[in-house]
């Protein structure tokens, strides 16, 4: 795909790293099979923090539900290992 550089639609091309100032309030999109088992691997991955924990969707067959994590990452580092957590979690197929 080429860009048109005529084209009347702006867009923005961002060099380097993205730059986030934490502490932040960071959604994570959740999905898996068994709403009720990811739901009590958040808690627990997620232990003492508050946080929110949404339903978003259900795939067209019922296989796959997603949920939406809203909670506030202090740095980096705490945004990486809850994601990394909950990635390696065997309830949860997918992190977004």
């Amino acid at each position: 795909m080429q860009l048109d550089p005529n084209s009347t639609k702006d867009f923005f091309m961002i060099e380097g790293p993205s730059e986030i100032e934490y502490p932040c309030l960071w959604n994570f999109k959740i999905i898996g099979r068994e709403e009720e088992h990811m739901r009590r691997a958040i808690a627990k991955i997620v232990g003492d923090s508050d946080y929110t924990l949404t339903f978003s969707n259900q795939s067209r067959h019922g296989k796959y539900r997603s949920l939406n994590l809203d909670m506030v990452v202090l740095d980096e580092s705490h945004r990486l290992n809850i994601y990394e957590a909950l990635r390696h979690h065997r309830s949860i197929q997918i992190v977004l």
